[in-house]
């Protein structure tokens, strides 16, 4: 059969149509013994029959006991298992025999080997003494598992090994007494790979995964953990799937912490649900839990993991119609960083029932609905009560091909019941106002035909104005409100603001310019070029905090965006915002980021980021194959504004379509502090067998961008 593992071709079973158990014979010569009823085929045999194919120089045939013998080399065939034998018997009737001296194809999964003795039991089961097992093509002996015993089952999918020795490039890796490995991508009860890496601050990490296949519909893991300098952590998940509920519960605990202050167990729970209920109702619930405060920075897995400061719980009802949504929730935030103040914790909602109605006029163009929300807010020494917030809205599109004008108008009332409110403050403060706005918007489009291709370029200007009265609210806590960021999209928005708890004062006009280039080949958009600002005819008045002063610059920063495909491999993106307003540093926040894709799976990605007074950060990546065999890895995150480096990874790949072999080295910020953490990754991954080691191609994954 032709090998080809890098490139899988289909290679079908042997498939023989032979009627009943008549044997069908070719051969140079035969010659019968009548008194023994045997035949004696020599030169270019083939024997099919039964489900099988012989091919051999010399074969004898015992028809009293259908029953083939041949002292000389034999190659059978049998659906997708090919057997070249220095001798055997078989008995094609019963699908049964012994060859010796064997070497083995299979098809599903595509492997081969050799073994000193192969019994066929029947069509689907046999056994092999002292196997080799690989899925490397001939010739590619990269990794080869050695065994004392194989059996191959054929109705289960699997096969299993005794006394099994995993050697990789002729060094033995892996040792089991008794191991199985799945020939389909079913899931199988047993032992998964082991991941494997190191770090800093917990020495040798191993960790052993044992899966169990419960049901269909619902399964297990348990887990070992070994960390040298900490010591054996315990884990277990559980998930299901049900018709109507799916979800997953999360378990470890690490009996005793050799680096960890204090004698108590240390662990952590997760438990997450989702419920179709029916009729449009859902339920869902997420429950987090750790028993310190630094867990997660000690024994998270991640950098998105152990940078986490405030852990979720929740639990969630809604109930969808045609025209709207009823949500009822209670969300329950623990702070696990005690060096946030107080004030800048996030409340909890204990709890919280929104609605949302939208629907429209059958006969006219009309849109309406309507927003409300009761939600109970609390934090601990903080200003908590209730707050009631009603928003109806009203609006009017109208579109045409090249146009659209869309006229809208929406009321607000807010009003709060508080307890512990500041001196001096209203307990019981509440707001009415109303927002009205027009947006408005023209298409232009030409042909033209640039780098040999016919393109459609596009003009797009923009109108936006809105104005909402202004309103004291100094009485008002914030509950969950902030400032918007300030980006092109919300250049369109009619409340600076993201919450309930502030409705910005608003007398303005947004302006914009968009412009595209759009193949018309597959239409995809090549180029899009935006810039836009905001025009004040009244100072902003209300702000976040009562004691900053109006906003009195008469215009916006203009905020510019790009992005474009235009050159072959290369995503080319950069926005600025740029205030007019200051003269000592008029760009208040950019973005510049490069990715280049090669034909040859090169991946180069640079990127700057700056927000002022927040951050500025460079990020180079790069992955590079060298050879068909070797691909170095590379990033280096770094923070201009503080002068450090947050994450630097190095690392190789090597290998060839049989195996590959991934060494990473990762140094990064462990957490908000200024603790390095170091790191290696190792990952050896086996063709038909997986990997052992870390998952690399998830971390490369969330850290290299393009990746």
């Amino acid at each position: 059969m032709q090998w080809e593992q890098c490139r899988l071709a289909s290679v079908p079973p042997v498939v023989i149509r032979t009627q009943g158990d008549a044997l069908e014979a070719e051969a140079d010569a035969m010659e019968l013994e009548q008194d023994t009823e045997r035949v004696h085929l020599q030169g270019r045999v083939v024997l099919e029959g039964s489900g099988a194919r012989i091919h051999a120089n010399a074969i004898t045939y015992e028809s009293e006991q259908r029953h083939l013998l041949s002292d000389q080399p034999l190659l059978i065939e049998s659906g997708d298992l090919r057997l070249l034998a220095g001798e055997g018997e078989f008995y094609p009737g019963e699908h049964r025999g012994r060859m010796d001296q064997v070497e083995y194809r299979l098809l599903e999964p595509r492997a081969r080997g050799t073994a000193s003795v192969v019994e066929l039991q029947d069509r689907k089961h046999s056994r092999f003494e002292e196997p080799t097992f690989t899925t490397c093509p001939p010739g590619n002996n990269g990794f080869v598992l050695q065994a004392k015993e194989m059996e191959i089952d054929r109705e289960e999918m699997v096969g299993h090994f005794k006394g099994a020795k995993l050697k990789f490039l002729g060094m033995p890796i892996f040792y089991a007494p008794k191991l199985s490995i799945p020939l389909t991508d079913e899931r199988r009860s047993g032992l998964l790979v082991p991941s494997v890496g190191y770090s800093s601050s917990n020495g040798f990490d191993l960790a052993v995964p044992y899966y169990f296949n419960l049901a269909p519909n619902y399964d297990a893991t348990v887990t070992a953990r070994i960390l040298s300098k900490r010591g054996l952590l315990l884990g277990g998940e559980f998930r299901y799937l049900q018709p109507r509920h799916r979800g997953s519960l999360f378990a470890e605990i690490l009996p005793s912490d050799r680096l960890y202050d204090g004698n108590e167990p240390r662990g952590a729970f997760h438990a997450q649900n989702r419920s179709n209920l029916g009729r449009g109702l859902r339920a869902s619930l997420d429950l987090n839990w750790v028993s310190d405060d630094q867990y997660l920075e000690d024994l998270g897995h991640s950098l998105a993991v152990t940078s986490t400061r405030h852990l979720r719980n929740r639990a969630a009802l809604t109930w969808s119609r045609r025209d709207w949504d009823l949500l009822a929730e209670v969300r329950h935030y623990n702070t696990l960083d005690e060096t946030i103040p107080a004030d800048e914790r996030p409340y909890s909602l204990l709890p919280r029932v929104a609605f949302d109605w939208n629907s429209h006029s059958r006969n006219t163009p009309l849109y309406y609905g309507f927003n409300g929300e009761f939600a109970h807010f609390y934090r601990k020494d903080s200003t908590t009560g209730q707050r009631v917030d009603l928003q109806p809205k009203i609006s009017l599109p109208l579109h045409h091909g090249w146009y659209y004008v869309e006229p809208a108008l929406s009321a607000r009332y807010t009003t709060y019941s508080l307890q512990d409110q500041l001196p001096g403050y209203d307990s019981s403060p509440d707001r009415a106002t109303y927002t009205a706005s027009i947006d408005s918007g023209l298409f232009f489009d030409r042909t033209v035909n640039w780098f040999d291709q016919s393109l459609t370029h596009t003009l797009e200007p923009r109108a936006f104005y809105v104005y909402t009265p202004y309103e004291n609210q100094d009485d008002i806590p914030l509950f969950d409100t902030s400032l918007l960021d300030f980006t092109f999209d919300n250049l369109f928005r009619g409340n600076r603001f993201n919450g309930p708890d502030r409705v910005g004062d608003a007398n303005q006009l947004a302006l914009a310019l968009t412009s595209r280039v759009i193949s018309d080949t597959h239409g995809r958009e090549l180029l899009r070029a935006s810039i836009g600002q905001i025009f004040y005819f009244e100072d902003l008045r209300v702000q976040l905090d009562p004691d900053t002063p109006p906003l009195d610059n008469g215009s916006s920063s203009v905020i510019a965006e790009v992005a474009t495909e235009l050159f072959e491999n290369w995503l080319l993106r950069a926005g600025v915002q740029v205030d007019p307003h200051n003269e000592e540093r008029k760009l208040r926040q950019g973005l510049a980021q490069a990715t280049w894709h090669g034909d040859g799976g090169e991946i180069f990605h640079a990127s700057w980021r700056l927000r002022e007074d927040a951050l500025e950060q460079t990020d180079l990546a790069a992955i590079w194959p060298v050879s068909e065999k070797l691909k170095l890895i590379g990033r280096w995150y770094y923070s201009v504004e503080e002068s450090r480096t947050l994450e630097a990874v190095a690392g190789v790949e090597y290998g060839d379509c049989c195996w590959r072999l991934r060494t990473v080295v990762r140094r990064y910020l462990d957490g908000p502090g200024d603790a390095y953490n170091n790191s290696l990754l190792l990952e050896l991954e086996l063709n038909g067998l997986g990997a052992l080691g870390n998952d690399i191609d998830k971390f490369l994954d969330r850290t290299i961008y393009g990746y």
